[in-house]
């Protein structure tokens, strides 16, 4: 079972966490948003253990194995890299980024042992 995150409280966020269940092969553990009340709403459908409102704390937390990223374009690529140096899977919507050397920078992270 693979215990995931998401990053982003919105109607795309909530079909990939539906979909995801439907595998049978995923559980969300953690919800991350800026807001607590809007982490607490999005938890409200799905049986989750932990809300964030600091992607520090997410990115370290030991109960996360990915995270789906579903915010807005520009808070991508710090987002995925921030999750990739805490060895973290990253799913993250398009665009990974804002440019080619940010994706090669995010490619280089995943590859860092």
């Amino acid at each position: 079972m693979i215990r995931f995150a998401v990053v982003g409280t919105n109607w795309i966020t909530k079909q990939f966490v539906d979909a995801a269940h439907e595998t049978g092969k995923y559980k969300l553990t953690a919800i991350y948003s800026r807001s607590l009340e809007q982490a607490q709403a999005f938890a409200s459908d799905y049986p989750v253990e932990h809300l964030f409102t600091s992607l520090e704390d997410l990115a370290q937390s030991p109960d996360v194995d990915a995270v789906y990223i579903a915010s807005p374009n520009s808070l991508h690529f710090p987002q995925t890299r921030l999750f990739l140096r805490h060895k973290k899977h990253v799913i993250c919507e398009k665009p990974l980024a804002s440019n080619l050397q940010e994706v090669e920078a995010a490619i280089k992270t995943a590859r860092e042992k």
